[in-house]
């Protein structure tokens, strides 16, 4: 047993200081992994982020693919209207002319046709108990379809007859010699337009649908039964009635799930599709990048400490070990030399034991040289 031990050193009682070796090296550990980690959660935020901007811009392209659908369909329906009205044009005043373009046009699905001179006056309605507010010019656009010769599309018309619950109308004209002679209306129910939300390209748990001027819903992905001929919410019907073309806005749906909205309004019919995304998804991508960097930076963290402490901890020990033996040293009594892995304390522990070695011989040739008594 060494006569003299780390416990009996009256050096001990000063050599605890403010920091250990220990704890300065946990320290340079924090200070290597801080860094580390706030940049990785800046690469993770940024990560999230685009996550984010990608869901946004997807729900954007799904809106104006819905608008671009929508266009397609009013478009196609405005085609087949315009070639009824050529034969109309031809024969104006044939009347089995104009039974066999209104019976063409109920075998394509529409469910009303109305036909107005330039002035306004209703020539023909087929079927006879369409209501008469459904028939309104102002409603179908006449005036719109004579000033600019161009096709009109109407907002959602309501009906109180057989047609429940109402119908939208496209109208044509029908020229003679250039000049607007007729207006040929067809009206079709809200239903034809339904097809359209499976061919946007919507993601699973989005929500669509397609509102008319005053915000009134033609179609809907979810429960359009329920909803349709109804006002959207309050930020819909605003947008609806407002001038931008295109945007995005956050809404509480009905059942309260918080929504991102992106719309588009159509410069052929006026009409606006819209496309949310709840707002859980939308956050999704920042959230588990979050969760998952946040993860693997801890575990990395803990691992990085606990590396660090056993390497401190071996060092402390060894250098512990160097005072004891300095104290020994300093005190005549025989050297415990430490035996350590590391260069720099082997180096040291050897000069101590060429030191303590020297320091014998000394000794030894001291006592030699002094005379006998």
């Amino acid at each position: 047993m060494s006569l003299f031990s780390p416990g009996s050193l009256p050096a001990r009682k000063f050599a605890a200081g403010l920091f250990t070796i220990r704890s300065y090296l946990l320290l340079l550990i924090v200070a290597v992994i801080v860094p580390m980690m706030v940049l990785v959660a800046i690469l993770a935020w940024d990560y999230g982020t685009a996550g984010r901007r990608t869901i946004e811009a997807q729900r954007l392209d799904a809106a104006n693919n819905l608008k671009h659908l929508v266009d397609r369909e009013i478009q196609a329906t405005a085609g087949f209207l315009s070639g009824l009205a050529t034969s109309l044009a031809q024969h104006p005043s044939d009347p089995r002319i104009a039974e066999s373009a209104i019976a063409a046009a109920r075998s394509d699905g529409f469910a009303a046709v109305v036909v107005h001179d330039r002035a306004g006056h209703q020539l023909f309605v087929a079927p006879l108990g369409v209501a008469a507010s459904l028939t309104a010019t102002r409603d179908l656009g006449v005036a719109e379809v004579v000033a600019s010769h161009k096709p009109f599309v109407t907002d959602f018309v309501a009906d109180a007859g057989e047609h429940k619950p109402g119908l939208f109308f496209v109208s044509v004209p029908v020229l003679v010699d250039g000049q607007v002679a007729l207006v040929l209306s067809g009206g079709l129910q809200p239903q034809r337009l339904q097809p359209l939300m499976a061919e946007a390209g919507l993601g699973d748990g989005w929500r669509a649908a397609i509102v008319d001027r005053e915000g009134i819903i033609l179609a809907r992905r979810d429960r359009p039964d329920l909803y349709v001929g109804t006002h959207a919410q309050k930020p819909m019907v605003e947008v609806a009635r407002g001038k931008q073309s295109a945007g995005l806005f956050d809404v509480v749906s009905r059942d309260g799930v918080d929504m991102k909205n992106s719309y588009v309004r159509s410069a052929f019919s006026g009409w606006t599709a819209a496309v949310a995304v709840p707002a859980a998804v939308v956050d999704a991508p920042m959230h588990r990048t979050a969760l998952t960097m946040a993860a693997a930076g801890l575990a990395l963290a803990l691992v990085s400490l606990l590396l660090g402490a056993l390497v401190a901890g071996r060092i402390s020990r060894a250098v512990q070990q160097l005072g004891v033996a300095s104290a020994a040293f300093a005190s005549g009594f025989p050297v415990p030399l430490p035996t350590s892995k590391l260069t720099e304390l082997r180096d040291v522990a050897q000069a101590m034991q060429v030191s303590a070695e020297r320091a014998r011989r000394r000794e030894a040739s001291a006592r030699e040289a002094q005379p006998q008594v």
